[in-house]
């Protein structure tokens, strides 16, 4: 069946838990998800997602439109061109103190991914304020600049990865890719795969220096050009010890690993890049989890 566009306008007072019942009206249709802008100004909210949809517009107007209702926010399901795209008609929010950034990866997105992500956001009092898609092929990306708490914001969103089939970065707001920065390879989750040496290589020539700590001081430094290989007594020591030697403030250190294993590192870090390590290096021809954190790592 060929696929038909639609253009799915939400609008209202902010609140939180509408933009997660929005994508999960639409996921239950068959759809994919193009183009995503979310913006506030003052107390209105904007979402608008532009779908692909496999099946009948009306089903799908009919439960945008109940569910908006149900939630005191208006809605509009309009029918797009195959080369339409969501227009930015808001600037998005700036970054404020205590703030967070999250990023979520993928070659595909779905309705009912990003209504996950947002369901988890709003189960721990935070509130989604800003949403925008960005691609680089393979991978397609929605951003999201968050208020709400990061102690419980963080492990929520972490714990989306490997059960929505995204990979996800969160960092503090207002973070800049440009400065110098400490990528940490958590060694019992990542050292091993194949193409690690070029991503490596990679990370470094976009400013970061490198290490890699394990449980026990992880072999295979030859070949990775790592700035330090380090057994891990206790975590923040560990980091502490690393950044203090490149002289970095702890806040620009980042930690790759898998959200299961890494999960006391990952919650340590100034900015976490959570991948599913179980996917592997990918298929051949296919992206693997290093591609999608070297994504990750270029918009944290």
């Amino acid at each position: 069946m060929q696929p038909i566009s639609l253009l799915v306008t939400v609008t209202g007072r902010d609140r939180p838990g509408v933009t997660a019942v929005i994508f999960a009206a639409l996921a239950a249709h068959d759809v994919d998800v193009r183009d995503v802008v979310q913006t506030v100004s003052g107390q209105l909210a904007r979402l608008a997602i532009l779908v692909d949809l496999r099946g009948d517009p009306a089903a799908l107007r009919h439960s945008v439109n109940r569910t908006a209702q149900a939630f005191g926010v208006e809605s509009q399901v309009i029918t797009a061109g195959p080369d339409a795209h969501v227009v930015h008609s808001v600037p998005r929010s700036r970054s404020r103190a205590g703030r967070s950034r999250a990023v979520a990866v993928g070659t595909r997105l779905r309705a009912g991914t990003l209504g996950d992500i947002a369901k988890r956001v709003a189960d721990v009092g935070g509130n989604i304020e800003s949403m925008w898609q960005s691609s680089d092929d393979p991978f397609t990306g929605v951003e999201m600049s968050l208020d709400g708490e990061s102690g419980r914001l963080r492990p929520a969103l972490i714990a989306s990865v490997g059960e929505t089939g995204l990979d996800l970065a969160v960092g503090p707001a207002g973070a800049r890719t440009r400065d110098r920065r400490l990528l940490v390879l958590d060694a019992d989750a990542v050292l091993g795969a194949s193409g690690l040496a070029d991503f490596v290589g990679a990370a470094r020539n976009a400013g970061c220096s490198v290490a890699a700590v394990g449980r026990r001081r992880p072999s295979g430094r030859v070949d990775l050009g790592l700035d330090a290989v380090v057994a891990m007594d206790d975590v923040d020591g560990t980091l502490r010890g690393l950044a203090a030697d490149l002289d970095l403030p702890s806040s620009r250190i980042v930690v790759l690993g898998d959200p299961q294993d890494s999960a006391r590192l990952l919650a340590a870090a100034g900015t976490a890049i959570a991948v599913d390590t179980r996917a592997g290096a990918g298929a051949p021809g296919q992206p693997g989890f290093l591609d999608s954190a070297l994504y990750l790592l270029a918009r944290i």
